[in-house]
């Protein structure tokens, strides 16, 4: 299925060696769920970067919402601003945070890809070449590729939900302040062969070269989890 809603959360960063088991724990048992009994929230996904992923990259979060408002929602700030116990221990060993409220240009997919590939532009100055409507029109070609499964196109807002909160503090604990994302695609698909060869032809179509400003990973799926599975009996 494409996206569920019309803006997501989306979060890259790693964790400290000694956290990692943890982590997953916390983000799959307390977190998510957590995230998925507010209103409004749709889905969420965990994904872990292949192996050799640089350390701060190696996680890849997402939150599928109705509408960017829910990111700023009464209720979601309460949690915000209250974090459990756990929730500010993990957060404290989080390394290289990057969190953006994003809306959705573009969601095309069948099913949920076991493998994911992410492409994040990070400068306010894009390239022409490289603005979403571009990117977009490629979705028809890269989903024609063997084993790709959906493509989406979404759009960050610097000023948007970047207010101060308690989770924030938290996670800066280890020196870095949230990254923001300009826009960023999303390529799923059925295995990493199928993402490399979809990257190369990006790649190749606009030129992209990969530096501070444009990182693009390779992730594989833990975790989903919908508010049908919260409240499933």
């Amino acid at each position: 299925m494409g996206l569920l809603g019309d803006a997501v959360l989306v979060n890259w960063g790693g964790i400290v060696d000694d956290k990692e088991i943890e982590y997953n724990d916390w983000h799959s048992k307390e977190h998510m769920p957590e995230r998925m009994s507010l209103p409004g929230f749709l889905k969420g996904l965990r994904a872990v970067g292949i192996p050799g992923t640089d350390i701060n990259h190696k996680y890849f979060m997402m939150y599928e919402a109705e509408a960017k408002e829910v990111f700023v929602s009464r209720k979601y700030l309460e949690r915000l601003n209250n974090p459990t116990e756990w929730t500010k221990d993990i957060l404290s060993n989080y390394l290289s945070p990057s969190r953006t409220i994003c809306s959705v240009i573009s969601s095309k997919s069948i099913g949920v890809g076991g493998y994911l590939a992410t492409i994040r532009f990070l400068g306010e100055n894009i390239l022409n070449n490289h603005n979403v409507e571009n990117l977009k029109s490629f979705t028809p070609i890269i989903l024609k590729l063997n084993g790709v499964t959906g493509m989406h196109v979404i759009v960050g807002d610097s000023s948007y939900g970047q207010m101060n909160t308690e989770e924030k503090k938290y996670r800066s604990s280890q020196g870095l302040n949230d990254q923001i994302v300009s826009q960023a695609v999303i390529i799923e698909g059925i295995n990493y062969h199928s993402l490399e060869t979809a990257i190369k032809k990006f790649k190749k179509k606009y030129s992209l070269k990969e530096n501070n400003d444009l990182i693009i990973n390779f992730y594989t799926c833990q975790n989903i989890l919908t508010q049908q599975d919260l409240f499933h009996k």
